[in-house]
C-alpha cells in the first residue's frame, strides 16, 4: 500500500490536479463526474522493451501478475515491481507486471484468464464471488498498528466534523469497486436513506487513494474516502499532511486486500504461488520487500475475514433500488 508522495505546493501543481479532476478527462453523467484514466501500460519486467506486448501474445512461461492501482499507476509500479520479480523467480517464471486503469478491468482480466495472479482490492474480490471464477490464494498481515479501514478526510481548515456537515460538498471517491474508497461510504449514506447523487453536490473518481489525498490536501475537493493504509503511508512520506488534512470518520476493520487467482489456474502453479508468498518473510530480500509495502507477512486465506464486506455489499444492494454509479 505504500506509495511515493510528493506534494508540491506551487500554483502550477495545484492547477494541474484541478484540470485532471474537473476539466480534461472528466465527463458529467447524471450529475456524477467520472475521472477517466487512459489505459495503463502492460509492463514486461523480464525484458527491456520500449513497446508493451499484448496479453494475447504472452508466453506460457511467463507469470502474469496484476496489481490493482490503489495508488497511482506510477507509484504502484515503483512499489510492487520487486515483489512481482521475486515471486516470478520463486515459481520459475518470467515476471510480467500487468496494470489496468480500474479495479473492474483487473477483475475481468482475472475472470478471463488473462492474468495468473493478482493483488486486488477487497471490493473487487467480493464482486468476483458472484461469478465464482476467482479464489483466495493468500492474504496479507500488516505491520503493527496498520489496519484496513475506510477514512473520511477533509482539508484541515474545513468546518466539517461529521458526515452530516458535508451535505452539498464535493466528494472524491477512488474507484467504483473500491471498498474503502467508495462502497463503505455509499453504504453509510444508504443507511441514512440517501445516496451520493442526492447527498453531494458533485462526486469525482480520482482513480487512486493517493490522488484523493492530494485533492483533499490542496482543497480541490471537500471530502474524500480513502484507505487507512494508504493514508498512513502518505503521512510517512509527507509528514506535513497532518497539518493539511484531517480525519473525521473511521470505519470498522475489514478483511485486507487479498492475493487471488483464477479458479481455472493450473493446480501446480497455484501451489507454487502460495508457497512463494508464504515464504516471503523468511529471507532477507523478501522481508525488505514486504517492509517497503507495509506488510508483515502473507498468511493462508481466511474467508471468514471477508464476511463483513460480503454482508455490507448485500445490504447495499438491498438499499439501492438502482445500481450506482
Amino acid at each position: 500500500m505504500a506509495g511515493e508522495f510528493a506534494f508540491r505546493r506551487s500554483w502550477l501543481w495545484k492547477a494541474a490536479l484541478c484540470v485532471a479532476l474537473t476539466g480534461i478527462g472528466v465527463s458529467a453523467v447524471g450529475g456524477v463526474a467520472h475521472v477517466l484514466q487512459s489505459r495503463a501500460p502492460f509492463v514486461d519486467l523480464s525484458e527491456r522493451s520500449e513497446w508493451p506486448e499484448p496479453l494475447a501474445g504472452a508466453r506460457d512461461s511467463r507469470l502474469r501478475f496484476a496489481v490493482a492501482t490503489m495508488v497511482s499507476a506510477e507509484a504502484t509500479f515503483s512499489t510492487y515491481r520487486r515483489l512481482v520479480q521475486k515471486i516470478g523467480r520463486s515459481v520459475g517464471r518470467e515476471a510480467t507486471f500487468v496494470l489496468r486503469p480500474s479495479y473492474a478491468e483487473v477483475g475481468r482480466a482475472l475472470e478471463q484468464g488473462q492474468v495468473d495472479v493478482a493483488f486486488v482490492c477487497t471490493g473487487t474480490y467480493v464482486h468476483s464471488l458472484a461469478q465464482n471464477r476467482t479464489k483466495l490464494l493468500v492474504q496479507p498481515e500488516f505491520e503493527d498498528g496498520l489496519q484496513y479501514r475506510s477514512l473520511l478526510i477533509v482539508p484541515a481548515g474545513s468546518s466539517a466534523r461529521s458526515l452530516e456537515d458535508l451535505r452539498g460538498a464535493v466528494m472524491a471517491f477512488t474507484d467504483p469497486e473500491s471498498n474503502t474508497g467508495c462502497l463503505v461510504p455509499r453504504a453509510m449514506l444508504a443507511e441514512r436513506g440517501s445516496s451520493p447523487r442526492s447527498f453531494f453536490r458533485k462526486v469525482v473518481f480520482t482513480g487512486s487513494h493517493d490522488h484523493s489525498i492530494q485533492a483533499t490536501a490542496l482543497g480541490i475537493v471537500d471530502v474524500a474516502a480513502v484507505d487507512e493504509l494508504v493514508w498512513a503511508s502518505a503521512k510517512r512520506e509527507s509528514p506535513s499532511l497532518a497539518d493539511d488534512v484531517r480525519v473525521i470518520w473511521t470505519s470498522e476493520v475489514f478483511g485486507p486486500p487479498p492475493i487471488v487467482v483464477p479458479r481455472a489456474l493450473d493446480a501446480a502453479l497455484e501451489s507454487s504461488l502460495r508457497e512463494a508468498f508464504l515464504a516471503l518473510d523468511q529471507d532477507e530480500e523478501g522481508s525488505a520487500i514486504l517492509s517497503a509495502i507495509g506488510i508483515k507477512r502473507f498468511v493462508p486465506p481466511r474467508p471468514e475475514d471477508y464476511r463483513s464486506v460480503v454482508e455490507l455489499h448485500s445490504r447495499l444492494e438491498a438499499w439501492e433500488s438502482a445500481q450506482w454509479p
